[in-house]
């Protein structure tokens, strides 16, 4: 592609489309003799139509070329791109479009079309292998590893519908899905599971077909060879008899796979109530995975794993207890005792194991406890299809069974002629190893080998065409031709993959032309070194793609090629822009192909008129969607943009901005894109001074400068509102050469709404309006602001919403409530000093912005504060319903020295009718007046208490910041509040359903009591929560039974012994006090020891230790009770066994059964007893 044409191709100038045979001179006629700072505003070139929009294909991939482009026309092109056979299938590409710049650099992009797909072929070939060399009955899955190519060798083909398997009878669907085929490599698995009619007593032979199927047409077929194994006769032992029969696979299995053991019981009449036995392993063939892998559906197992060495066998000794004595499944022949798990050893050698497993019945038991059988061999089912006394175990490896092959570059364009590159495509291989499947999970890729595993590959008809080194084929400069199809054949040891064929195309033509063959010295013109400017000009390669077999086409490769310069120092070359340096005669080349440039001096070609735009927004494409392409090498698809010209459209808001494109027309009929490093400026006009502005260079490409909306510009509209000058800046007088209009509109709707709200990093206090308090109130140790930020937004009809909040055009005014807020110009809001609270109205309006002048937007903003406290005191320590109680004496307790205490809360009003709780503000303060009568308040936790020193009255004082207080009087009073009722609190101790005392000898325990006295007040912990009121002092303790529960003066309990028979009797008292009557009240308590590290404890854990339950009553006679036994083992030692005597009154009781409790976590447990 590229972008500085002339008015034709020839080779020669032209006046291009705007006459025929001489140059316009535009409106202004002639280069403007102004001064350079005068804004002239010269007439445009009267056409513009042929420099600039050129499209291309964004992609980087080195096809999908543009074809021949003819001169494309300002602000419209038309180009075809073919070739697409070269871009990887299912790739995105689209179609770009750029305004100015060179051929292949620079220029400013106007937009792309949306992606479009270069398609897939469907699959027209398969390669297959199969991977189940032989299908076992017990492993009945046939899986095939394939790779699909579509008609050119491509892997990424369409994917297929389904695939099929036909030749054999299938159990279920006879087909694959076909997501398993890799979207790269097309390779892919299909399994399907063969019918058991299929086996017969003998191995047999199966002529299998692989589908790729379209709908109901197969596209592709591979046809193979499949072995089916015979079917093993079932075995048995005896009806009848009594014995055990394991079964092992029929088939064999790969190291690390896993299979299944399973044993069977044969008891003839008996009922297989228990059973132990031991099963021996070749650790060389098997191992053992875990107990959790040994499982049974009748019997409850216990399990113990035994290593041998490296050369002798391993055994797992295996307790089973019937989990049902009493189902008929335990009884005959064939009775399912476990499966176990196993997996083949990752390092078993391939070939037969006859001795891989053995095993012992040690014991059969019946129901009543008889062993039936013991010490008996067991009998093997296996591939033998006999009974053996040992397993038989055959091992298979991973042995590679076939090769598949795929190219990376299935198809290549050879531009080292153009560039120097050379392209090359690797073959990969795949080796596919032996397996053998239940189902299909897992096989698909078990064992294979991918990525290049090929030891060698071979090439045939690569003559002239390309290399092959390894797997590798190039395509280079010792390429001479293209072909059809170069097959490559890939190799590992004795495998051999199916032929992969890659297509290469040749530039057997290559072709390359310039836009002019005369590059004229521009006068006036100069480089950015200040040296003399020559013309120009484009070059453009063009290449025939051929090869055998194929049908040639010609494309665009301009962008591609390495073209050079015979003579740099008379004509350089950038990118595919030819430019003259001095004069002279130099050759532009590229391969073989060149063409001749001459430089001149004189006669040189002076600017004529100058054409300059704003450039915004983005082309306009036809299609606007390019559809999926196909993969072949002749489809092609025609593109056209065209660009509105920017008088067209409005620039419609403020900052919007427009890049500015210059062209200058030549006395020869050539245009020049000027550039600023070449000397352009430009300036706006009177009417634009102040809309427009133009000094800032594009940040993403210094070749352009960019204008943009000034803040607060009007609209304005006109085909001269900026200027283009073209200045020769070395000359030291500043000589304008060429000079043009830029028309613009700037179209900038009024705004339609505005809205003013809270900042979200301020948010409001409290409710929907925002409330900020005063720094010196009270309310900021509430957490209320000081302060708040207005967001200020206007929306207008295109633009949509603009931030507006320090916009110096914002203008904040405080409509109601100023001597309550101060706003900033940037829409601080602040409060005013003073003590008035209320509610202040802030406007926001635009008055020095016209498009927002009839806009504006309100917010009110709340003043408040502190104004007011109230306090009361209550009960202390306190308890379920004290926090509504007022206290406002303070008495003695029971006829003791101390008095009550009492805990303050406080609550403060604001203006804005809301209230806080302030008890534990640390900004609350309580003062007392008499402090002989009441001590300086003191915090307990985070609120103030009370404290009764003397009788008497105290004025108490609450504060809350400077002028916020409230006093009271507290009285204190040698009266007594005394004891009314007592209540034993049940929850501290170790059980409370029975309440029970359970813990070693000698533990102790400090009960739990309230009180409750004559003035509706309580004590809810009498006993250790009233610190300044011993209990001793006013309350006596009592045991009935000393000797199992005794308790202090201060109500510590202490444990001695069990109860046995009855609960223990706590009392508490409180004695007669001023003429009150005395109070006590009972507790029952279960005393039960637990017992010490290393002690036995017997019976329940609560309540009475020999009882039924709820462990209230000891048994009578003829009632069955348990006694549980319980070890206390301390901190870090296992269990592992006891012996122990258990003595018992055997005239008063007998001993029924004894079974024992066995955690989750052992795996082996027993108990034997004798009842002496």
């Amino acid at each position: 592609p590229g972008t500085l044409y002339p008015a034709s191709s020839t080779g020669s100038t032209s006046t291009g489309t705007t006459s025929s045979g001489t140059t316009s001179t535009g409106t202004s006629g002639t280069t403007s003799t102004g001064t350079t700072g005068v804004f002239v505003c010269a007439g445009p070139c009267s056409a513009v139509d042929n420099d600039g929009l050129v499209l291309r294909l964004s992609t980087a991939a080195t096809s999908g070329f543009a074809a021949p482009a003819a001169v494309p026309s300002l602000f419209n092109s038309t180009r075809s791109f073919a070739a697409f056979s070269g871009l990887t299938p299912g790739s995105t590409n689209s179609v770009a479009a750029k305004i100015g710049g060179s051929p292949c650099l620079g220029g400013l992009q106007l937009g792309a079309t949306p992606g479009f797909s270069t398609l897939t072929l469907p699959a027209a070939s398969v390669s297959a292998v199969l991977r189940t060399t032989t299908v076992h009955p017990d492993y009945p899955v046939l899986s095939i590893a394939f790779v699909v190519r579509d008609v050119d060798g491509r892997t990424r083909v369409t994917r297929p519908d389904s695939l099929t398997v036909t030749g054999l009878t299938l159990s279920g669907t006879a087909s694959c899905a076909p997501s398993s085929i890799d979207a790269t490599t097309g390779v892919g698995f299909c399994d399907v599971v063969v019918a058991a009619s299929e086996f017969g007593s003998t191995t047999a032979s199966r002529s299998v077909t692989l589908s790729v199927m379209y709908g109901s047409t197969a596209a592709a077929t591979a046809v193979l060879s499949a072995s089916l194994a015979r079917a093993v006769p079932a075995v048995s032992l005896p009806s009848g008899s009594q014995g055990m029969l394991i079964s092992l696979p029929n088939s064999p299995r790969l190291p690390t796979e896993q299979f299944s053991v399973a044993a069977f019981g044969y008891t003839g009449v008996k009922k297989l109530a228990f059973f132990q036995i031991t099963l021996y392993f070749n650790q060389s063939v098997a191992s053992y995975i875990s107990d959790a892998q040994v499982t049974s559906t009748l019997y409850t197992l216990k399990l113990a794993m035994t290593a041998g060495s490296a050369s002798t066998k391993a055994f797992v000794t295996v307790i089973g207890t019937a989990s049902d004595n009493a189902v008929p499944q335990i009884v005959g022949d064939n009775v399912p005792m476990l499966t176990a798990k196993f997996t083949v050893a990752s390092g078993a050698v391939a070939g037969v194991t006859a001795n891989a497993f053995e095993a012992t019945i040690v014991s059969f038991t019946d129901v009543s406890n008889t062993n039936f059988v013991q010490v008996q061999a067991g009998r093997f089912a296996d591939s033998r299809g006999s009974l053996d006394l040992a397993g038989l175990m055959t091992v298979w490896t991973a042995d590679a069974v076939g090769l598949l092959s795929y190219a990376s570059v299935p198809e290549i364009f050879n531009v080292q002629p153009l560039s120097g590159s050379t392209t090359t495509s690797t073959v990969n291989a795949r080796i596919v190893k032996r397996s053998i499947c239940t189902t299909g999970s897992g096989c698909a890729t078990a064992g294979d080998s991918s990525g290049n595993v090929a030891s060698s590959c071979a090439a045939s008809g690569a003559s002239g065409v390309g290399s092959l080194s390894g797997c590798t084929f190039t395509v280079g400069a010792a390429t001479t031709a293209g072909s059809q199809g170069v097959s490559v054949t890939a190799t590992s040891g004795s495998l051999t993959a199916a032929p992969v064929t890659i297509r290469v195309w040749h530039p057997s033509v290559i072709a390359v032309s310039a836009g002019s063959s005369t590059l004229s010295r521009i006068a006036g013109g100069r480089t950015s070194s200040c040296g003399m400017l020559f013309q120009s000009t484009p070059l453009a390669v063009t290449a025939t793609f051929t090869g055998s077999g194929l049908t040639g086409v010609t494309v665009d490769v301009t962008c591609l090629a390495t073209l050079t310069s015979s003579n740099p120092s008379i004509v350089s070359v950038s990118g595919a822009l030819a430019t003259g340096v001095a004069a002279g005669t130099a050759q532009v080349t590229v391969g073989s192909a060149a063409v001749s440039l001459t430089v001149v001096s004189s006669p040189t070609v002076s600017p004529v008129c100058m054409s300059a735009a704003l450039v915004h927004g983005s082309a306009i494409f036809s299609p606007s969607s390019v559809p999926n392409q196909a993969q072949s090498p002749t489809a092609s698809v025609t593109v056209s943009a065209s660009y509105v010209k920017n008088d067209q459209t409005s620039l419609t808001s403020e900052g919007a901005s427009a890049t500015i494109v210059a062209f200058a027309r030549l006395s020869d009929g050539s245009y020049l894109e000027v550039l600023p490093s070449m000397g352009l400026q430009v300036m706006p006009s009177n009417d634009f001074s102040t809309v427009l502005n133009s000094s800032t260079l594009l940040s993403t490409n210094t070749n352009y400068y960019r204008a943009f909306v000034m803040s607060n510009a009007g609209n304005a509209a006109g085909s001269c509102a900026l200027e283009a000058k073209w200045i020769d800046t070395c000359s030291g007088s500043n000589t304008l050469l060429a000079a043009g209009p830029i028309a613009a509109s700037v179209q900038l709707p009024s705004a339609s709404s505005a809205s003013v709200t809270i900042s979200s990093g301020t948010p409001c206090n409290t409710g929907a309006t925002c409330s900020i308090s005063r720094s010196t109130d009270p309310a900021v140790q509430l957490g209320r602001r000081t302060s708040t930020q207005l967001s200020v937004s206007v929306t207008f009809p295109i633009q949509g919403t603009v931030t507006f909040t320090n916009d110096p055009r914002t203008v904040y005014t405080v409509v109601s409530g100023a001597n309550l807020v101060a706003v900033s110009t940037t829409g601080l809001v602040t409060p005013l000093g003073g003590s008035s609270f209320g509610a202040a109205v802030i406007n926001v309006t635009f008055p020095s912005y016209s498009r927002a002048a009839s806009v504006w937007a309100s917010i009110t903003i709340r003043v408040d504060g502190v104004t007011g406290i109230t306090w009361k005191a209550s009960p202390f320590p306190s308890y379920t319903g004290s926090s509504s109680v007022v206290t406002s004496t303070l008495r003695k307790v029971h006829c003791t020295t101390a008095y009550q205490r009492a805990s303050v809360s406080a609550t403060v009003s604001l203006s804005d009718s809301t209230t806080a709780d302030v008890s534990g503000n640390n900004y609350l303060s309580v003062a007392s007046g008499s402090t002989s009568v009441v001590p300086a308040p003191t915090r307990v936790g985070s609120v103030y208490v009370l404290t009764g020193a003397s009788a008497g009255t105290s004025n108490m004082t609450f504060s809350f910041g400077t002028g916020i207080a409230a006093s009271a009087v507290i009285t204190v009073t040698d009266t007594s509040a005394t004891v009314s009722s007592l209540t034993w609190a049940t929850s501290f101790w170790q059980s409370t359903s029975p309440v029970t005392f359970a813990a070693t000898l000698g533990s102790t325990k400090t009960t739990v009591l309230s009180a409750t006295f004559n003035d509706g007040t309580q004590f809810p912990d009498a006993i250790s929560g009233v610190s300044w009121v011993p209990p001793a002092s006013y309350l006596s303790f009592a045991s009935d039974d000393s000797s199992r529960i005794s308790i202090s003066a201060s109500g510590v309990a202490t444990i001695g012994a069990s109860s046995y028979r009855v609960p223990v009797t706590l009392t508490a008292s409180a004695a007669s006090c001023a003429s009150s009557a005395p109070v006590s009240q009972t507790t029952q308590v279960y005393a039960n020891l637990e017992p010490a590290v290393g002690d036995i404890d017997l019976g329940n854990q609560y309540g009475l230790p020999f009882s039924t339950s709820p462990y209230t009553s000891a048994p009578s006679v003829g009632q069955t009770f348990s006694v549980p036994m319980r070890i206390n083992l301390g901190t870090g030692r296992k269990f592992t066994f006891t012996s122990f005597n258990l003595l018992y009154p055997s005239d008063w009781v007998k001993v029924h059964s004894i079974a024992y409790y066995l955690p989750t976590a052992y795996t082996a447990g027993q108990v034997n007893w004798c009842n002496n």
